[in-house]
């Protein structure tokens, strides 16, 4: 009965250690890293906030997350740029009474993520592209409908760039 007993405790043990080796306490990205600058994402979209919106939530996860800490220029070890451009929709459904007019889409923000080190001039991510995608309903008003989608979608993309910058090995 003993025997058993610490046989089970041995085995589950072994269990919670083997279930939880692929996990890491921490960020894999080096400390030295973790200091970033991240300025107004550059806009090559027809929607004026896209820019402001984009980076406004890229920072709210930023801060969220913990892994980075956004500093000015002059102190960061790590620069961030993000060029918006632009945005592709796929329709999803069509209105019952007009089969020709889409009334729900799927919004594709496109974006290209450039990070270097600050001191070096090093390249850690050049050019990757990073996309989001989000539901939105129209309503026959296109253009609102992207404006009204936009923080959602923008949200996203933050965690989507997130996401690709724990990525950065030293």
């Amino acid at each position: 009965m003993i025997r058993s007993f610490f046989a089970f405790l041995l085995s589950l043990s072994c269990l919670m250690v083997c279930g939880c080796a692929g996990y890491q306490l921490g960020s894999p990205v080096s400390q030295n890293l973790r200091t970033v600058h991240v300025p107004v994402f550059e806009n090559r979209t027809n929607f004026p906030m896209a820019g402001a919106v984009a980076s406004q939530q890229f920072l709210d996860i930023m801060i969220e997350d913990g892994t980075f800490v956004p500093t000015p220029y002059d102190e960061a070890r790590l620069r961030v740029q993000v060029v918006i451009e632009g945005f592709t929709s796929n329709a999803v459904r069509y209105d019952r009474n007009n089969n020709v007019q889409p009334d729900e889409y799927y919004l594709t923000i496109n974006t290209k993520l450039y990070a270097f080190d600050a001191r070096s001039g090093k390249p850690y991510i050049d050019g990757k592209t990073v996309r989001a995608t989000e539901s939105m309903l129209t309503r026959n008003q296109f253009q609102n409908a992207v404006q009204d989608t936009l923080p959602r979608l923008s949200r996203q993309l933050a965690k989507n760039l997130l996401d690709e910058l724990q990525t950065i090995q030293e």
